[in-house]
């Protein structure tokens, strides 16, 4: 495997696990930035889970993938690029229905996944 696709593959884990650690110790900071209040301990839960755990073992996943053991890499690449695709057009698929008040947070996150994305579906298509 060729650095530039570690590199790549790392740099969309390093993103993920830095949103799962800041998911898992401040979750009601993580969502305010988004203007999603979580005031209660249920809906700190949900944040911790789903930025949080989901962050950290897509993280663990991508590391897997970087070193490829058994054979991850394409794989774990590949499902990623296309949850990371999926949320970008569920943006685009908001942003049609209701305009985003400001660039952040749709459009930032929009541009974010797309280019993770495409790390992904590079890294793979250098080391086929």
């Amino acid at each position: 495997m060729s650095i530039v696709s570690i590199v790549l593959i790392a740099m969309v884990a390093l993103f993920f696990a830095a949103m799962g650690v800041f998911g898992l110790l401040r979750p009601s900071q993580l969502v305010d930035s988004l203007g999603v209040l979580a005031d209660r301990p249920d809906s700190r839960a949900e944040v911790r889970a789903v930025y949080g755990g989901f962050g950290i073992a897509i993280a663990v996943v991508l590391v897997l993938a970087a070193v490829d053991v058994g054979d991850l890499r394409f794989g774990a690449c590949v499902a990623v690029a296309a949850a990371l695709g999926g949320m970008a057009v569920g943006r685009v698929w908001s942003a049609c229905i209701e305009a985003p008040s400001a660039f952040y947070p749709v459009w930032f996150f929009l541009v974010l996944e797309v280019i993770m994305a495409a790390m992904l579906v590079l890294a793979v298509a250098l080391d086929p």
